[in-house]
């Protein structure tokens, strides 16, 4: 049964009257708060209703609960306490439990969403949060409250996978820096700009040596490859990020076709070192072992990128395949694939600053623009 305000006024009322009475000089301990604040506010239990595919292609819903909950602010001075890290878009917040605290014991109640009936809180009663909610708390002789307003912030849009939105086709980045690479290739007498990390960069010379520079292009020489140089792919595609385990050091990937192989990419990688005194490193390949299936399918028009953390390659079968153990293993995931709209997957595919993955169609011009939150 709810209990409403004017039942908490009369039992902080009479208990106030109790304890005075008991209250002297003879009794020091009995000590009495005009003042109060929520100290925290946290959510406990929050459910999620998850849309997904079963094998045989029919959607299907499974309930599970939120793993990670966001920290709430507290703005005393405003009166607001919300989430700046919002919550996924398929949690229910009609249903929620929360945990409050106060300051010197103040009493917590909830305004009704449809009157000004006020509801004593308790840590096990679910509580509706889809809209902003009016929540106060008393100071122990009930005179005094602070009065503050509730957000839970959720996504608007779905979370765990790449939603796309149609854009103009100036709107696909221009890598201004691959341009500027390029000229300095050509002007090397060198036939074909592959990439450049943080500290070196990369092209194929006219008699197919990989050559590096490790002064912006001023000098190039032949890279240290091991002993499968004859692997070194025709058709490739190449991504360089710190590596997060050792300072100063760029993991490269350079990957594409060979034709000696004529079901997968050849992958190579590279450590590049370049903190002082380092140890040269050189280009080693990553053969595929029969024992594993989830090879990269070779694949025309590769396209390789690193987008929040994820290594993805897009080429030309439509799927979009992502490794997690930096080149050796390749799997499709459900968070990522392409838009639906596209019939042809003749593609050139771009991240930006702003979190965003671009993939351009090379054979209308048409461009999506991708995100992801995760």
């Amino acid at each position: 049964m709810k209990r409403y305000i004017y039942t908490l006024c009369l039992v902080m009322a009479s208990l106030v009257l109790y304890t005075s009475c008991l209250g002297s000089d003879d009794d020091p301990e009995v000590t009495f708060y005009d003042d109060t604040a929520i100290t925290k506010f946290m959510l406990t239990t929050v459910n999620r209703y998850i849309h997904t595919t079963t094998s045989a292609g029919k959607d299907s819903v499974y309930k599970s609960t939120c793993s990670k909950m966001p920290v709430f602010h507290i703005d005393h001075y405003q009166g607001k306490i919300y989430n700046t890290d919002s919550l996924p878009e398929d949690c229910d917040l009609t249903h929620v439990l929360a945990s409050i605290s106060s300051m010197n014991n103040g009493t917590v109640v909830i305004k009704s969403l449809t009157s000004d009936t006020l509801n004593y809180y308790s840590s096990t009663d679910s509580i509706d949060f889809s809209k902003p909610r009016e929540i106060r708390v008393y100071a122990f002789n009930s005179d005094i409250f602070r009065t503050y307003e509730v957000t839970v912030n959720k996504h608007q849009v779905k979370t765990g996978v790449l939603t796309w939105e149609k854009m103009e086709a100036e709107d696909f980045p221009t890598d201004t820096e691959k341009a500027k690479w390029e000229q300095t290739v050509k002007k090397a007498g060198l036939r074909q700009f592959i990439g450049a990390g943080a500290a070196e960069a990369y092209a194929f010379a006219n008699d197919g040596r990989l050559m590096v520079s490790k002064d912006q292009g001023a000098t190039w020489t032949a890279d240290s490859l091991d002993e499968a140089s004859s692997l070194l792919p025709s058709k490739f595609a190449f991504a360089s990020w710190p590596l997060a385990t050792n300072d100063s050091t760029d993991y490269q990937l350079l990957i594409g076709t060979n034709d000696q192989n004529s079901t997968a990419c050849v992958v190579w990688r590279k450590l590049a070192e370049y903190a002082s005194g380092s140890e040269p490193s050189k280009w080693v390949y990553i053969p595929m072992e029969s024992y594993n299936v989830y090879y990269l399918p070779k694949m025309e028009n590769l396209n390789l990128l690193r987008y929040k953390g994820h290594i993805l390659a897009i080429g030309d079968n439509g799927k979009i395949y992502e490794s997690r153990d930096k080149g050796i293993t390749w799997k499709t995931n459900k968070a990522f694939t392409l838009p639906s709209e596209l019939t042809a997957y003749h593609l050139s595919a771009a991240t930006d600053d702003n979190g965003y993955l671009w993939i351009k169609s090379l054979d209308d011009n048409s461009v999506w623009r991708g995100f992801l939150i995760e």
